[in-house]
């Protein structure tokens, strides 16, 4: 989740996928103002909340942990620029479960509040969320960036993640470290295995996807594959075990992978419809160019609103609502300079 402002050049080479991570960007405040304070957060039966959540999940994550590996695989950063790199964002990562939630819910002097699964003030501080993830994403993937152009290494890497994921995840008891790779606990909301699927996947079709004379193409041909991943995902759904968002077997991967291929196309031909002169996309690309800093705040700031509204306690349009206004005051403070430029050590 890089925040690095390309060159003008650059920014007309990738304009396609800012814009996919953009709208990403977006669909994250649909689905966290629901998590954060619809009464089920978002798992009840209001059509509007589970909307919202469902746009959270393929078209977001898995967006920017894509987009991830494929700007790392074109990266020419030096391999120890990547790891200290990997390694801030995981400080990040912390440094934000502090601020987001850890110190608002101490204010509040109920450390046995109850946030959605029973988490508390230490283990909020504790969680894997997606900064941890791409932190380690990058460290790892920096590692075997020499490998991943083989045709047949980065394929097998990809499924035998998600083949032996499932038997990982209640594998080694309560050890931390192990969680934050496998899974246990309900603090570990991104485990690396089987998450690092999609950077993976990113960095092994960053050429293709970087290639900008044929990404029409190639894009088109991912369109396809899309659909048919997603019909195997469907049709394995009895053979692998199905699990929630956070651990799920190959048939839910299969089908987000599926997806993310369909997204890809849609936003490369909205860019080409609309272009950069369209005053909406460019408020998209430009929380796509700050993209760390529009996760950080927004998170603080849903965080601290706790202690306005509490935790899941509105209605679906309340909750909506509260995800407007903490939209709007992000894109507002992260358009101040200072502000921005805070996060450029990543």
């Amino acid at each position: 989740m890089g925040n690095k402002t390309p060159s003008n050049n650059e920014k007309c080479r990738i304009f396609y996928l800012d814009v996919a991570r953009g709208f990403a960007i977006l669909f994250m405040f649909a689905q966290h103002c629901m998590i954060v304070h619809e009464k089920t957060a978002g798992e009840g039966s209001n059509l509007l909340a589970n909307f919202f959540v469902l746009l959270g999940t393929a078209p977001a994550a898995p967006v920017f942990m894509l987009i991830m590996g494929i700007f790392l695989m074109a990266s020419k950063a030096s391999l120890q620029k990547n790891i200290i790199r990997g390694i801030k964002l995981i400080f990040l990562g912390y440094l934000l479960n502090l601020l987001r939630f850890t110190i608002p819910l101490l204010i509040t002097g109920t450390f046995g509040f109850q946030y959605a699964t029973g988490e508390t003030p230490t283990s909020m501080f504790l969680a894997t969320d997606i900064l941890q993830l791409a932190g380690l994403s990058i460290v790892v993937g920096s590692l075997i960036k020499n490998i991943i152009d083989n045709k047949i290494i980065a394929p097998i890497t990809i499924a035998a993640i998600l083949l032996i994921s499932p038997f990982l995840w209640h594998k080694f008891g309560d050890s931390y470290l192990f969680s934050v790779l496998c899974g246990n606990g309900k603090n570990v909301y991104f485990p690396f295995f089987p998450w690092f699927i999609y950077p993976l996947l990113g960095m092994y079709l960053s050429r293709l996807l970087l290639d900008m004379p044929r990404k029409r193409e190639y894009l088109k041909e991912l369109l396809w594959i899309g659909f048919s991943i997603i019909i195997v995902g469907i049709l394995t759904f009895d053979i692998f075990p199905v699990g929630d968002y956070h651990r799920s077997g190959a048939a839910i991967h299969l089908i987000i992978i599926g997806l993310v291929f369909i997204w890809l196309p849609i936003c490369l031909w909205v860019s080409n419809k609309y272009g950069d002169k369209n005053e909406i996309l460019n408020i998209i690309v430009f929380w796509s160019e700050n993209v760390t800093a529009v996760y950080f705040i927004q998170w603080v700031l849903f965080g601290w609103s706790i202690l306005i509204f509490d935790a899941n306690n509105q209605n679906a349009h309340i909750a909506a609502l509260i995800g407007l206004v903490v939209l709007i005051a992000t894109h507002l403070l992260v358009k101040i300079p200072k502000i921005r430029n805070a996060f450029s050590w990543i």
